[in-house]
């Protein structure tokens, strides 16, 4: 792992990241809902936010789906659309260019409206799975198209690709997360607030390896703000840009 020193006192927060980031040789970002908050997709405490929403508790675990399939399909069809009609902001273009300046970074994700992918992230580990990708899991079906969300193969009802309470998440792409966290010399959490397991090991697991942890939320982050290199306060669609310009020269 490289060194990459401690910033100089008299520098600013956005500065010290940029120096971080610059001499960095392998950086994970883990992103949340703050992400995707300026694409028109309302984080979970925002006041028409999922844990708001009464709906979204009554779907939100896949038994729901043999309880009542309408509702089910009705509520996760509305979030499609949402999540189809929105675009990347200049957040995910920022971090979709910070891979190709350093091509060792991994892009590690909660969101589930694929619009890192969208902007041109690669390899983006989904810890949550995706709202773009359907599945039926009486068959074990994974190709769409999905026609009135119905699986082709054997007409049953279709569920969206995503972790839902109760499941378990995908243990290929958590172990890649893992490894990313392991191997980084900086971890960026960006717009998350790493209280939810397994992803809030993830900075912890990069720490304990040695990894310098830049935090960047509009909110304080008590658990890990105490322990970051830096901290930046404020929106990623601001932020990061100013960061990858940094960074660009």
């Amino acid at each position: 792992m490289s060194s990459l020193g401690t910033a100089s006192s008299s520098t600013s927060p956005v500065e010290s990241a940029i120096a971080l980031l610059g001499a960095a040789r392998r950086i994970a970002v883990l992103s949340g809902a703050g992400l995707s908050k300026a694409s028109g997709i309302s984080t979970y405490r925002d006041a028409d936010g999922l844990w708001m929403n009464q709906n979204a508790l009554q779907f939100s675990h896949a038994e729901d789906l043999q309880r009542d399939p309408r509702g089910f399909t009705r509520f996760w069809a509305r979030r499609l659309s949402t999540v189809e009609a929105a675009q990347p902001n200049p957040g995910h273009a920022a971090l979709a260019l910070l891979q190709r300046l350093r091509p060792a970074t991994r892009l590690v994700t909660q969101n589930v409206d694929g619009l890192l992918s969208i902007a041109g992230g690669l390899d983006v580990l989904e810890l949550h799975g995706s709202l773009r990708r359907w599945r039926c899991d009486h068959c074990g079906n994974r190709r769409g198209p999905w026609p009135f969300h119905r699986c082709m193969r054997c007409a049953s009802r279709a569920r969206p690709d995503v972790v839902m309470f109760g499941e378990m998440l995908n243990p290929g792409v958590l172990h890649d997360a893992q490894v990313a966290a392991q191997e980084s010399d900086v971890f960026m959490v960006v717009g998350s607030t790493a209280v939810v397991y397994p992803a809030a090991e993830l900075p912890q697991l990069a720490m304990s390896r040695g990894a310098r942890l830049i935090t960047l939320n509009m909110e304080p982050l008590p658990q890990l703000d105490a322990a970051a290199a830096v901290v930046l306060r404020g929106a990623a669609e601001v932020l990061l840009p100013r960061l990858l310009a940094g960074i660009g020269g």
